[in-house]
């Protein structure tokens, strides 16, 4: 799908006059109102909606299957001539849709030829803008199933040619463009982040530091003045704020705020990754917010009033009771070659002391091997073959698994899990795993999640001490939802931002370019 946004106002107001060059005669008016809709006009709609795709429109492709649903719910008739309010809504729904990101540049009426058309042709190019904005506030603008192989988590339901038309016959266009994006906070929190940074870019890249040895709290270099500079810039010091080139304590707080909202290890020095973070320059980031909304409209509106998430880039792991959120935790997830799939689920059961089926691919690159080199690799390990390339790692302080496993039937087999070296939780890097999840709180989410009155710390440790495995049904089926977000807010409102783990930042925005050829965000492309 290409999107054909409008720009401004007057494209719209243009496309609803008269043809150029002719008459506005009270013939014309008539002939523009969808109520008077001639049996010319109906006759030429119904040879373009059935001459087969791909039909062009105003120079540019359209999506005849919903144009055609649409104007067949309207008995062929013509929808925006003689509506000046219904054109006068999509103007201003185009324009507050650059809010959300969605400010890509729109080709002229006639591919900017100047050729004039008739009403049923420019009405035809009203209505499939005005779809193809609707669909893209609802549910995205891509659809990542189609270019991610791991990629489960189902984009909302929406029917744009349908609800367009009850919109339509309530009059009320404007209330229905707005109610179309997400409304959660964490939309809203990122929609918030894009008009500051938007505004922080007016003036320019923030300064650019020089390579260099590391810069440590008590040095004086001349370095540290365009480290001010640059941590002022973002708003992590005040623009006033004056130290020259001494890093003193001042500086050192800032920076560790700054690390600790880019997933750098907080030590408050200015490292490699410190410096390399700092150089992103601000366009980048205001596209790595951008793609990132357009992540959150392809998810789903409501995972419930109860919920676990995980954000992959972020390491993280929240869960959401009645709306508000009880428990955080930082979480492992998989390493570039083994990345955490993006999938839905509920949380089935808990197993203690589970044993670890060894996957394939697992078993063929690194058991088979290990075994070949040393004869008694599975009695050290605690494994058992059970086939040819089957391997299950019994329960005990070896098993990669832990105490805990969370059950999550989804079709990447990936779940929620304990983990025997809780020293990698203290890592600012964690995507360390072959792709499920290692939870720091793994006790804490498991008593969560079963019945508290059964299921006590103390029977809880008491199951795990004795060593067996043991499945137990949850009370609270909750919903799991691991997701993929590079840029975010957290609880205290600020944006944050990570490194695109995986490419998938890299494939979203090759599939937004080619769903809009040159579609590069306009905010980002007028910058340096």
């Amino acid at each position: 799908m290409r999107f054909l946004f409008a720009s401004v106002s007057l494209a719209l107001l243009l496309a609803l006059s008269p043809p150029w060059g002719a008459a506005a005669a009270p013939a014309a008016a008539a002939r523009l109102d969808p109520a008077a809709t001639t049996e010319a006009q109906r006759a030429e709609l119904h040879q373009l909606l059935e001459g087969g795709a791909p039909l062009l429109v105003e120079g540019h492709p359209v999506d005849l299957d919903a144009l055609r649903r649409l104007y067949q719910a309207h008995d062929l008739a013509l929808i925006w001539a003689g509506h000046e309010e219904r054109a006068a809504a999509l103007a201003a729904a185009l324009i507050v849709a650059g809010d959300d990101g969605l400010d890509l540049a729109m080709p002229a009426p006639n591919g900017g030829a100047g050729k004039a058309s008739g009403p049923v042709e420019r009405d035809l190019w009203l209505s499939d803008t005005a779809l193809r904005l609707a669909t893209a506030l609802a549910t995205g603008r891509t659809r990542p199933e189609q270019y991610e192989e791991d990629w489960a988590v189902a984009a909302p339901s929406f029917d744009a040619p349908t609800a367009f038309a009850h919109a339509l016959d309530g009059e009320r266009l404007g209330s229905w463009f707005a109610s179309l994006a997400p409304s959660h906070q964490r939309y809203l929190g990122l929609k918030a982040a894009l008009v500051h940074y938007r505004e922080l870019a007016r003036g320019g890249n923030w300064p650019k530091i020089p390579n260099g040895p590391t810069l440590k709290p008590g040095m004086a270099d001349d370095r540290v003045a365009a480290v001010r500079r640059r941590l002022a810039a973002e708003g992590y010091l005040s623009p006033d704020s004056d130290g020259g080139n001494e890093f003193d304590s001042t500086l050192e707080a800032a920076i560790r705020a700054y690390q600790a909202r880019n997933g750098i290890v907080v030590d408050g020095s200015v490292g490699q990754r410190t410096l390399n973070a700092m150089n992103v320059p601000i366009r980048a980031r205001i596209e790595q917010i951008v793609l990132n909304l357009e992540r959150w409209r392809g998810t789903p509106r409501d995972f419930g009033k109860s919920y676990i998430l995980v954000n992959v880039p972020g390491e993280s792991l929240e869960v959401v009771d009645d709306g508000m959120p009880v428990m955080s935790m930082n979480v492992v997830v998989g390493d570039p070659g083994h990345p955490t799939p993006v999938v839905e689920s509920r949380i089935s059961a808990v197993t203690f002391n589970p044993p670890w089926r060894i996957p394939l691919s697992i078993a063929r690159k690194e058991i088979v091997p290990k075994i070949k080199a040393d004869a008694n690799f599975l009695d050290k390990n605690q494994m058992i073959m059970k086939g040819a390339y089957l391997f299950e790692q019994l329960p005990g302080p070896k098993n990669p698994l832990g105490r805990i496993k969370l059950e999550m039937p989804n079709k990447f087999d990936v779940y929620l899990h304990d983990t025997p070296t809780h020293a990698t939780f203290e890592r600012a890097a964690r995507a360390l795993s072959h792709g499920c999840v290692r939870m720091a709180g793994a006790r804490e989410l498991a008593a969560y999640v079963l019945d508290p009155v059964k299921w006590t710390p103390d029977d809880i440790a008491r199951v795990i001490n004795a060593g067996e495995t043991q499945h137990v049904g949850v009370m609270r089926r909750l919903r799991v939802a691991i997701l993929y977000f590079t840029s975010f807010v957290d609880g205290d409102g600020a944006v944050e931002f990570r490194d695109d783990l995986y490419g998938r930042d890299k494939r979203l925005r090759a599939a937004l370019q080619a769903d809009f050829p040159g579609g590069v965000i306009k905010s980002a492309q007028a910058l340096p």
